[in-house]
């Protein structure tokens, strides 16, 4: 027998895996790309439906300030006029103006802090220079927000300066230990006040119902990002429809029979005037009466550009004045090149800064030796575990303060990441969701989160364990799953309840911030984890469970109760965005 005869006898080792073996993997893949569709959908839904929430609040007239919270700011404070958004007049009780304040949301909601925007009034006087601000609600961390409140010098550091100083830089330094939140609340500022100056003789914004003449459908009315003074019209459904500015300030020095007129100008998509109506005058009855019911002076300026408009010259166009208003139609005519003028101007543009501070390096070292107990044999090494959970402890809990929660996802669904102000944080919640879902490893809960390495720490510590029966066990087990439903509704109902109580993570800051539901719950979680292992993770952690459903096993090819909690969570999402 030849050579080449007996090597066709040798048995071909196949090292293919069975084909149930291969279809179960296959079947494991394929739900896994739908778990983590599901959750994607979901926060997609959560942002979307908080979009349409801030639209409709944006469309709705702000309820007004209480009166104590302006009077540190205008002692003799009798009367304030609300509008639907732009400054607010502050008045005495001989009606004398003090000044104007306004308010940073909905405007500056899309700058986030730590996880959320701020809501901030600023306080003016007469002359716009600014007399103080005051952070009237926040979706940001209690204990950031508790920080800058408390910071005299940051909360004070604006006054005296103008509105344009403000919107051109703030330069102040931000709060130690609340860096993202205090950036987040300058860059709101600076972003509210991207305008021109407000007019103290027609200090009004402009109504959604006074556009409702060029645009029946017409919403919301939003700053535009390309112009200084327009507003962009959107319909119900998002739609712009065109966009309007008003002559004040910019024409606020053309003087009628007996003062100012302030005229609201209508354009088209194109940005082509379709119509012009006079708002408010100093000018006096009827003549001001003669000119909103002139049509042919009101429609002589149709089809010139915002470009066209700035460059007109009345008197070259021929423009004659409206017979018996002739002052005041004439001031108005006078009057549109300057506003398309101050159209044209871009807004001041915000320097968003890029930070990095000493905060986001711990937060990346803490990461780094994090990956390598999860993918080495260093986990092995009890010395070098025992030492950094103490470290997770001591440092990345109660010092650093960056930590996964249901309030900073929520908050980041809804209003976006801040990746500029906390890039290392983002980087940490990416590779705390990525790291699950290809790799098997649980890598925050098990090596970053500084309570779970405080419950690692005890867990030894008392010699009688309490072993629970089953069906005790599969109750306790449904609570994460409970507290998860929970957020969602309030993330997509907008209820006032503070996601952060529902959660330990704040007990690190109880020195700082009166948070007496997270410091019961991290009590009550590590005495329970002394007798019972881990209990605050396996029982309470609705983090932990979310987490653990974006992690692919070994039972990833078999549909779980975490599955079902999941599509009955995405159905109620689903349902809640269809009818609201």
């Amino acid at each position: 027998m030849e050579a080449g005869s007996q090597r066709d006898l040798l048995p071909i080792v196949d090292n293919a895996p069975p084909a149930p073996v291969a279809r179960s993997r296959a079947r494991g893949v394929v739900f896994h790309v739908v778990r983590l569709s599901i959750v994607v959908a979901m926060v997609w839904l959560i942002r979307e439906q908080h979009r349409a929430f801030v639209l409709e609040q944006a469309s709705q007239v702000a309820i007004p300030i209480e009166f104590e919270r302006l009077r540190k700011f205008y002692a003799d404070l009798a009367e304030v006029r609300a509008t639907a958004d732009g400054p607010t007049g502050v008045f005495d009780e001989a009606g004398e103006q003090l000044g104007y304040f306004v308010q940073t949301s909905p405007t500056s909601d899309h700058i986030v802090g730590y996880s959320g925007p701020t809501n901030t009034l600023i306080a003016f006087d007469t002359e716009s220079r600014i007399l103080g601000i005051d952070i009237l609600n926040s979706r940001d961390t209690r204990e950031h927000v508790a920080d800058v409140q408390r910071d005299d010098m940051f909360m004070t550091a604006l006054v005296g300066k103008n509105w344009n100083e403000v919107r051109e830089s703030a330069n102040v330094d931000a709060v130690s230990g609340a860096t993202l939140t205090s950036l987040a609340i300058l860059e709101g500022i600076n972003h509210r006040l991207g305008g021109n100056t407000p007019s103290l003789r027609f200090p009004d914004a402009v109504e959604v119902a006074e556009v409702r003449e060029w645009f029946p459908k017409a919403s919301v009315l939003h700053r535009s990002q390309t112009s200084a003074t327009m507003l962009d019209v959107i319909d119900a459904e998002g739609v712009l429809l065109g966009h309007v500015t008003h002559s004040s300030p910019a024409a606020d020095t053309e003087m009628g029979y007996q003062g100012p007129t302030d005229t609201l100008i209508a354009f088209d998509l194109k940005e082509r005037v379709v119509g012009l109506q006079i708002r408010k005058s100093y000018d006096n009855e009827p003549y001001v009466g003669y000119v909103r019911d002139e049509p042919y002076f009101r429609e002589r300026f149709n089809g010139l550009t915002v470009q066209e408009l700035a460059k007109i010259d009345p008197d070259k166009m021929r423009v004659e004045g409206v017979s018996g208003a002739t002052m005041t139609s004439m001031a108005v005519a006078y009057g549109l090149p300057k506003a398309a003028e101050a159209a044209l101007e871009r807004p001041a543009v915000i320097e968003r800064r890029f930070v990095v501070a000493s905060r986001d390096i711990g937060t990346g070292i803490i990461l780094v030796v994090a990956i390598a107990f999860c993918f080495t044999r260093l986990r092995g090494n009890r010395v070098a575990r025992l030492t950094f959970q103490l470290v997770l402890v001591g440092y990345f809990g109660f010092v650093n303060g960056d930590m996964l929660s249901q309030a900073l996802l929520v908050g980041w669904a809804q209003s976006g990441v801040p990746w500029r102000l906390a890039p290392s944080l983002m980087l940490l919640v990416a590779v705390s969701l990525m790291v699950p879902a290809v790799s098997k490893k649980q890598l925050y809960c098990h090596h970053v989160c500084p309570f779970g390495a405080a419950q690692q720490l005890i867990r030894n510590r008392v010699a009688w364990k309490l072993y629970l029966p089953r069906r005790v066990t599969a109750l306790l087990e449904a609570v994460p799953a409970v507290l998860l439903g929970v957020v969602l509704l309030t993330a997509m109902f907008h209820w006032p309840l503070d996601l952060a109580s529902i959660e330990p993570f704040d007990a690190f800051f109880f020195l700082e911030i009166f948070g007496i539901t997270s410091l019961v719950i991290a009590i009550l979680g590590l005495l329970a984890s002394a007798f019972v292992p881990m209990a605050y993770c396996r029982f309470g952690c609705p983090t932990g469970a979310l987490l653990n459903h974006l992690r692919y096993n070994a039972r990833s090819d078999r549909l779980t109760k975490r599955d079902a909690v999941a599509v009955i969570l995405f159905l109620l999402a689903t349902g809640i965005y269809m009818i609201s």
